[in-house]
């Protein structure tokens, strides 16, 4: 409970009073507390508390008034636990986990009433309003949140057995010579009754679920298969990459290095065919088991990228202590290069730092000819995004190719 406020009260000190704003908890540090219910002559005592124990947090979380009096006995030490702290954690949670403690909440008062003790009928305010941040309408909000979440958890499994999931590839194309070099596949869920389903949504859920190895498994799988027809699309002589993105999960398991090996030498795809990438947020969760994974990674060949470069705050140490390959620029500075002069020379600087170490670059969300154009000037390597190609399942790459094959000559 280290950086927590803590409280001294002497005998008899009162702490709070029922009726009082549960703006924070306590849990006794040292000596004990009374709990009174009541008032006046018809105050009485209803529980001692000693070390340990925790009071108030029934109040702080579901923002209804104390219900009952709490005062020292002895010589007291109290830890003190804000509200602001509590909700962050909780703002951070699942929201089944959310809606759980509320249900909990609100049975809790009604079950205890507002005396605390059983058969005492509901608690004075429940089902009232507590602030606009806790209505009804949020209620209603994450109870909706809480149950898809419970839905899609028990249909991911099932989505994996029904061929619900389907690769798209984005083109990725060479500056230089306006060429085909690759594709970064994406993870698309077609849910029967939800409709497409953002793998925004989905993938956290399935790291949360375990299920994100079964899911990283089947992109593997899917994507090296595709990749055989895929890579005969590219320029004849020209090296190609297949790219495919990990989460921390994957990447801290014992066996993904293996797995990728497996894969590519399975299908006789060389090792530099595949490009791997990954976010500072992943790196972050876990960087002894995603820094060992891919040291041997690129030991073998495999490119290795770091994915939404300038969105973090430690991407230049990552830079130095993992075996990058590849630098992929975000698109929120990509996008702004004409119009906010902090994103243009953060573009820049990524750009001749990338050269610096003998990386390539990939610019995300190039959405017109005159980005481009900026972007090829300046010396970017690969270019994506949908000025040149949307995401598209495998079945209308060779459509899309030549349509592309037969536009306007080189960027």
């Amino acid at each position: 409970m280290d950086g927590l406020t803590r409280e001294i009260l002497a005998p008899l000190d009162i702490i709070c009073r029922a009726g009082d704003s549960g703006v924070c908890a306590y849990v006794i540090e040292e000596g004990c507390v009374e709990v009174l219910r009541g008032e006046g002559a018809d105050q009485r005592l209803v529980a001692v508390l000693t070390e340990g124990a925790m009071f108030g947090e029934v109040a702080l979380l579901d923002r209804q008034p104390r219900t009952a009096t709490i005062r020292a006995l002895v010589h007291t030490k109290l830890v003190r636990i804000e509200r602001d702290h509590v909700e962050q954690l909780l703002l951070r949670a699942d929201p089944v986990i959310q809606h759980l403690l509320r249900l909990l909440l609100a049975r809790f008062r009604n079950s205890f009433g507002a005396g605390g003790a059983p058969g005492q009928g509901p608690a004075q305010g429940v089902g009232q309003v507590g602030d606009a941040a806790y209505g009804e309408q949020q209620d209603r909000d994450l109870q909706a949140s809480a149950v898809r979440t419970l839905s899609l958890a028990r249909d991911l499994s099932h989505a994996l057995d029904a061929d619900q999931l389907e690769l798209f590839y984005q083109p990725i194309i060479t500056f230089s010579d306006r060429s085909l070099s690759g594709f970064e596949a994406l993870l698309r869920w077609h849910h029967p009754k939800l409709g497409l389903i953002s793998p925004m949504e989905f993938i956290p859920l399935a790291e949360k679920t375990g299920l994100i190895h079964r899911v990283g498994q089947w992109v593997l799988e899917r994507a090296t298969s595709d990749w055989l027809a895929l890579r005969g699309l590219c320029p004849v002589g020209r090296a190609c990459q297949m790219s495919i993105n990990l989460s921390a999960p994957e990447l801290g398991g014992d066996h993904i290095v293996d797995a990728i090996t497996s894969s590519l030498s399975g299908r006789g795809i060389p090792a530099h065919e595949l490009r791997v990438e990954l976010t500072e947020t992943i790196v972050i969760r876990s960087i002894d088991e995603v820094s060992r994974a891919l040291g041997q990674l690129r030991a073998t060949g495999v490119g290795i990228a770091l994915d939404d470069f300038g969105t973090g705050y430690a991407g230049l140490d990552y830079l130095q202590t993992l075996p990058f390959s590849c630098i992929k620029i975000d698109k929120s500075f990509v996008q702004q290069i004409n119009t906010s002069e902090r994103s243009l020379h953060i573009v820049k600087t990524a750009l001749e730092l990338a050269r610096g170490l003998g990386m390539t670059t990939v610019a995300e969300g190039i959405e017109d000819q005159v980005i481009a154009d900026q972007l090829k000037a300046m010396g970017c390597t690969y270019a994506q995004g949908y000025h040149f190609g949307r995401p598209m399942p495998k079945s209308a790459v060779a459509a899309w190719l030549a349509h592309f094959n037969s536009g306007p000559g080189a960027v």
